[in-house]
């Protein structure tokens, strides 16, 4: 067994064969740090302004100029009645982003002044006379109420004492540090020469430090040199050293130690107001450009200014943080299914048919026996996976001839059972328990045959009275016997096939999900499960790196009998960002195909999409050949009041003859699902066509976006399509139909009812 000791083997070269330690190795480099380290602390620091004089204008210079457009336009959707709270709404918006008061005291009152619009809301929500614009009022509560939110959040980030605010920061770091180090002395304990290596990086003396009353300047002294050290052997170009610091438990020690520092540092550098200001502008700015536009840009802007106000302000981020994740790095899928949905999907009945042959308390014993099951399943809480009962209950019914001497006794069973087996799913992986049975047997002995029955009725009787006497006797016996062959029939089998089945289930989750998506680059980033006693809940998120997630899902609860599924427009949007059709020119067709391989490869069955409908004659001549996409968002959807609005940001591709290519656009097709009767409805509104920047021509504009027009409108059209879906059995049963209830498109959520 290879041996990594502190003094010797981890760091040593085996190419170049030193001898020297990685204290020797890394020396230069210490003492290089040492000496920057005091240069540093030589120079004169910039002096900061008070924090009270930055923050005495609040809010003032960072709102953007304008109140949003799109909360505008929805309080405008209200009908005749509300009109004059709309307008009262719409005058405070105005004024408290146009003209926002000069000082915090009023500008907190008109947040307050808008809060208590808000109150208006919600004691609508909850009268039942507005029940036929609940939609409209759902939304409108949700755009205005996350806005005062952040609002609010910003506001407190401002007035933050550096001192108090830093301190939770260092708390949680603190904190978060020393259960870093329990999990890398739990791990050391495990490697010859562990004891050297927790001498090594110090990790008494940093438990010691972090349990004391040091201050933050003197934190920061005794952690930095243990940092320097790991990430020196992180980099190192002996891959045994990078091999061993890369164990999760020293990476996870190495990370917490890497944020202690940062925290303890800036609680002693102070706040540079400037900065926060500048990031905290450019975070509103770019919160209201992605409303309005749902651009990558917008969500990078946010992401860029959020990451540096986590280490500029005086509370990390914390305070934002917590707004944000609420409305805007929120699960951006949701999929709620009922226990009765769930029942009438996957619930089995089967029945079995067999002979018997049997030998029971010193009688042969044969004929036949039917088994009749129903497999349901029953939820169960848990809050941290799904946790459910698979519960078996039967009946086995028999018909039976026991031969014992010369005596045959006729007896019918009827012996019911039930069975019960437990499974978690964490998200990747189902687990089972071993399963409960309890049996209650009864067989009837209902005749008899005996030797006596030739010498006629009076002997034949006496015979059979003896005999049914005789099996009555020992019927428990016999039914202890049939609940024993019972359990020991059905039980095993129970067991074995719903640990076969979920065997093959993890399998297929993971070859054809899980790795799936993560192929595609579709795997969520985050994802939680739970159930309740009458449903279970997912939710994850797929959230790149500069991408923005989901807001607050709508609340409704799922019916008896009904699936829910939820999806955000930034989960459509951040699959759109998968396709790559950036800056490419494709085809209506070559689109097509190209969606149609991308669901094929989700879904791991052969997709097919509709075609368009193709223009003919003179229309088909003027129409352009393909899109020219642009390289940012060249696709994306935005779901607002009702609509799913599809953007298509495209130049178009024409021959010279007909007027040479058309520069970039954007082109706005507004969808509208609905359910009428046994049929879903997509309903294509006006197409909306603007250039992405201002033409030389305006009538040559109105021309080119004509011909868009036209392209899109022949392309896209009205569509009607049966409400019922069929659900493939797990057990290759006959599928289930379930039909479509209702579609909502509201406040960036797309939520669909299957019932």
């Amino acid at each position: 067994m290879m041996q990594f000791s502190p003094e010797a083997a981890p760091f040593q070269s085996a190419a170049r064969r030193r001898a020297r330690g990685l204290a020797v190795r890394l020396g230069g480099v210490l003492t290089c740090a040492a000496l920057v380290t005091g240069v540093l602390a030589q120079e004169e620091k910039k002096e900061e302004k008070p924090a009270a004089a930055a923050n005495a204008v609040g809010l003032k210079g960072l709102l953007p100029a304008e109140a949003p457009e799109g909360l505008l336009n929805t309080i405008s959707t209200l009908p005749e009645t509300w009109a004059p709270w709309g307008e009262s709404v719409t005058t405070e918006l105005t004024k408290f982003y146009g003209e926002t008061a000069e000082d915090l005291e009023g500008q907190k009152a008109a947040i307050g002044r808008l809060k208590v619009k808000l109150e208006t809301l919600d004691k609508a929500l909850e009268d039942p006379q507005y029940e036929s614009i609940l939609p409209q009022l759902r939304a409108l509560r949700s755009s205005l109420n996350r806005r005062i939110e952040v609002i609010e959040a910003v506001l407190d980030t401002l007035s933050a004492d550096p001192t108090t605010g830093r301190g939770a920061a260092v708390d949680a770091a603190k904190a978060q540090l020393t259960a870093g180090i329990e999990t890398a002395d739990s791990y050391l304990d495990t490697v010859k020469g562990g004891d050297a290596w927790k001498k090594y990086l110090l990790t008494s003396e940093v438990r010691a430090a972090l349990a004391g009353d040091a201050d933050a300047a003197k934190l920061v002294e005794t952690l930095t040199p243990v940092m320097d050290k790991m990430l020196a052997a992180s980099k190192s170009e002996d891959a045994a050293i990078r091999d061993f610091v890369a164990n999760g438990a020293l990476k996870t020690y190495l990370h917490d130690l890497t944020h202690a520092v940062a925290v303890l540092k800036k609680a002693t550098d102070g706040v540079n107001m400037d900065e926060v200001r500048k990031n905290l502008k450019d975070l509103l700015e770019g919160l209201e450009s992605y409303e309005a536009n749902v651009t990558s840009d917008a969500a990078a802007k946010v992401r860029g200014a959020f990451d540096a106000l986590r280490d500029l302000t005086a509370d990390g981020g914390e305070r934002l943080s917590g707004v944000l994740r609420q409305h805007y790095f929120n699960s951006n899928l949701q999929l709620a299914i009922s226990e009765g949905f769930l029942n009438r999907v996957l619930s089995k009945t089967h029945m079995e048919e067999g002979g018997v042959q049997d030998f029971i308390l010193g009688a042969d014993v044969y004929g036949c026996q039917i088994t009749s099951t129903v497999t349901k399943f029953d939820l169960l809480p848990a809050e941290n996976g799904i946790f459910f009962r698979i519960n078996l209950n039967g009946t086995v019914t028999t018909n039976t001839e026991s031969y014992k001497g010369q005596a045959i006794i006729f007896s019918n069973g009827s012996h019911t059972f039930e069975a019960n087996k437990g499974v978690k799913f964490d998200g990747e992986h189902f687990s089972t328990w071993p399963a409960n049975m309890h049996v209650n047997a009864s067989n009837e002995p209902v005749d008899a045959s005996t030797p006596l029955d030739r010498f006629g009725p009076i002997f034949s009787g006496v015979g059979k009275s003896i005999a049914m006497t005789e099996a009555m006797r020992v019927r428990p016996d016999a039914e202890a016997v049939a609940a024993q062959r019972v359990t020991s029939r059905v039980g095993p089998r129970f067991d074995t096939e719903v640990d076969d089945k979920f065997t093959e289930l993890n399998g297929k989750l993971h070859s054809k999900v899980i790795d799936t998506l993560k192929g595609e680059n579709l795997y969520p980033d985050y994802k939680t499960y739970r159930s309740t006693d009458t449903e279970l809940d997912l939710s994850s998120r797929l959230m790149g790196e500069k991408a923005l997630g989901g807001g607050v899902p709508p609340k409704e609860a799922v019916a008896a009998d009904e699936m829910m599924v939820r999806l955000h427009e930034t989960l459509v949007n951040n699959f759109l960002d998968t396709l790559g059709i950036g800056g490419k020119t494709l085809t209506e067709q070559e689109l097509r195909k190209l969606l149609e391989e991308k669901f094929s490869k989700i879904l791991n069955k052969e997709v097919k999409l509709p075609a368009a409908k193709e223009a003919t004659g003179d229309d088909a001549a003027k129409q352009p050949k393909a899109f020219i996409f642009t390289e940012k968002d060249p696709l994306h959807i935005k779901v607002a009041d009702g609509k799913i609005l599809l953007i298509i940001r495209a130049g178009f591709q024409r021959d010279e003859d007909k007027g040479g290519n058309i520069p970039p656009q954007i082109v706005t097709v507004p969808l509208t699902i609905t359910v009428e009767g046994e049929e879903v409805v997509i309903t294509r509104g006006d197409v909306l066509v603007d250039p992405v920047e201002a033409p030389d021509n305006v009538a040559e504009q109105v021309a080119r976006a004509g011909v868009i027009k036209q392209k899109i409108e022949t392309s896209i059209q009205n569509k009607r399509d049966t409400r019922t879906l069929k659900i493939d059995k797990p057990d290759g049963g006959e599928p289930v139909n379930v039909n479509v209830t209702g579609v909502e498109a509201l406040d960036g959520w797309i939520s669909i009812s299957v019932k």
